[in-house]
């Protein structure tokens, strides 16, 4: 209902058969975004519209409508008369009711801003402010919907482009995750490969049996954060060739084996990695409490077989872990949604209550439980539909699918069949995390009471040792702590609906988890890590050398004073030396903070 109306006439040239309407239309300008068809085209061509222009188009003179019958007669009424006109060949009367499409086509004014292509080209759609175009930018694929449709929860979209909460144009969204993942990414994939590559040369040379194990086990930390490396590499590499167009095309990478692939990768990644270092702590406080800290075994052919065994079994659970959801056999299970691509009405991801009023609907059954059917049972539901078509091409959305970085479903809601298996995933990884805990402040404990059994002149050596350790158990329970405690809290508050932690996916998956793929090289391997220390060294003695040397370069100049050469000015070289004295003493204040 309009406030402060006039009356409006229309049309104004009565065409017989039709009767003039008087309408009441606003005197002031409104927004039209949610008006359509022969409302949309009044109130826009009235000066009504604050945010729409008027697309009117008549037929030009001599111009004629391909979509309209040569034996047509057209009537008008104007004057009192009742006119016949019969369009003559090559020319075509019209009266100013027809849109004109740029392909010549021509259509009511009430057709144009509906919603619908009736021009076959979308030219009647194309200048509208009152619809969503699915598919921006195409000439093939034109699919509209509504403003209030969009963002309400519910795919109108065939591409799902109208959610854009779920939907956007990126794989990873905003600067700081994009560059985050290539910047984690890269020193990852570096840092692992060095561990593995001088883990590789060195094990053949470890003469203990205990230190076989250890260096195994780094090297096993090494491979799987070389696996998260690898993953967010790729990740980065999909969102830069989706980059622009990723809501359009959605469901072709997260029903793609490369999706499933990389969410497998980095889940055997991150669990061959955790594992590692919860086999490796409690390996050396076991050590530790046996005496075997400098052990004297050496390490022969069962040591061997016993360190196979041990890597072989972390990687058969992490495979098996990652694996399972993708098993045909609990697809019921894990299975998210499923998509039909040629099936118009059953547009996007479908999930099993989406069915209910479809099948309500067709087989006239209410009183279903949805939930309980299995997905084939559903897709042969759906089949019967279609008695033209022998079968529907159909995908199940997998485990790894429910989101663009494709990750471990972590986030999970209370009715959700993959609660049990997640629940199970967060509980193991968190006891892993208090193990590796438990383990290193043992061993700290341990060097710490060994100290203080020693005498007075190897004691201040080892409090130094003890110092060292301290820093870097401290350092390895901290990063884990970062890593796994913080998600699995995110996790049970979003599993009892406290907070919705779909937002925060890309940061955890990208930024938070694989942070440790960085750290495990510089805390585990020394060969990384004191590769690092001398370069902080060299860099921190390069620093303080040019301080030392800004430093004397000034004191000289202050001791010895200036000596006439020739003719000078006033503000001649006096003031330069002047100028040199005051920047050496800011380099040197810089260097100094």
């Amino acid at each position: 209902m309009f406030m402060g109306c006039s009356n409006y006439t229309f049309p104004t040239i009565k065409s017989y058969g039709t009767e003039q309407l008087n309408l009441l239309l606003p005197k002031s300008s409104i927004d039209c975004r949610y008006y359509f068809g022969e409302i949309y085209h009044l109130l826009s061509c009235s000066d009504r519209c604050s945010n729409a222009e008027c697309l009117k188009s008549p037929i030009a003179a001599g111009k004629s409508c391909s979509n309209q019958r040569q034996e047509k007669i057209y009537t008008l009424q104007g004057d009192g008369r009742i006119t016949l006109v019969r369009p003559a060949e090559g020319e075509w009367f019209t009266i100013d009711r027809t849109f004109i499409c740029e392909n010549h086509n021509c259509i009511p004014y009430g057709k144009v801003c509906d919603l619908v292509d009736d021009c076959g080209d979308g030219s009647d759609e194309r200048g509208c402010v009152n619809h969503f175009d699915c598919n921006p930018g195409s000439n093939m694929s034109l699919e509209y919907i509504p403003l209030s449709s969009v963002g309400d929860g519910t795919y109108d979209c065939v591409n799902l482009r109208d959610e854009m909460t779920r939907c956007t144009d990126d794989v990873i969204s905003g600067t700081f995750l994009k560059v985050s993942c290539w910047i984690i990414g890269m020193m990852s994939v570096v840092l692992d490969s060095v561990v593995l590559f001088r883990g590789g040369i060195s094990l053949s040379r470890v003469k203990s049996s205990s230190g076989l194990l250890d260096r195994a086990l780094i090297m096993m930390i090494g491979l799987g954060d070389l696996l998260v490396g690898g993953y967010l590499l790729c990740i980065a590499a999909v969102d830069v060739s989706y980059r622009d167009s990723f809501c359009g095309r959605q469901y072709e990478w997260l029903l793609s084996w490369k999706c499933v692939a990389l969410g497998v990768i980095s889940t055997v990644g991150s669990q061959v990695s955790l594992f590692s270092m919860t086999v490796l702590s409690v390996s050396r406080k076991r050590s530790i409490a046996q005496g075997l800290l400098c052990p004297g075994d050496r390490a022969n052919k069962r040591a061997y077989v016993k360190v196979m065994a041990i890597t072989g079994g972390i990687i058969l659970l992490s495979t098996l872990l990652a694996v399972i959801p993708l098993l045909q056999r609990f697809e019921d299970v894990f299975g998210n949604a499923i998509y039909y691509p040629d099936v118009d009405f059953i547009k996007g991801f479908y999930r099993k209550w989406d069915f209910a009023p479809l099948i309500a609907e067709y087989y006239g059954r209410t009183r279903l439980d949805i939930t309980s059917f299995s997905w084939g049972s559903l897709r042969r539901l759906t089949q019967n539909m279609f008695t033209t078509r022998d079968h529907l091409e159909s995908h199940v959305v997998s485990f790894y699918s429910s989101d663009p970085v494709c990750l471990f479903k972590y986030f999970v809601d209370w009715d959700d069949p993959q609660l049990p298996y997640t629940r199970m995933m967060l509980m193991l990884n968190f006891v892993c995390f208090v193990l590796i805990s438990v383990s290193y402040v043992a061993v700290n404990r341990f060097s710490v009471q060994s100290s203080s059994a020693v005498g007075a002149a190897s004691r201040k050596a080892l409090r130094k040792r003890n110092q060292k350790l301290q820093r870097k158990v401290t350092i390895i329970i901290a990063t884990d702590f970062i890593c796994w405690v913080p998600f699995i809290a995110i996790a049970i508050l979003h599993r009892y609906e406290v907070i919705n932690a779909t937002e925060y996916y890309a940061l955890l998956s990208i930024v938070i988890l694989p942070i440790n793929s960085v750290i495990n090289p510089l805390l585990y391997d020394s060969t990384v890590g004191g590769f690092v220390s001398r370069v902080k060294t060299r860099v921190s003695f390069s620093i303080r050398r040019r301080g030392s040397d800004i430093r004397d370069r000034a004191t000289r100049t202050l001791r010895n004073p200036v000596e006439d050469r020739g003719e000078r000015t006033e503000d001649g070289r006096t003031n330069e030396v002047r100028d040199e004295v005051i920047t050496s003493s800011i380099e040197i204040s810089s260097i100094r903070m």
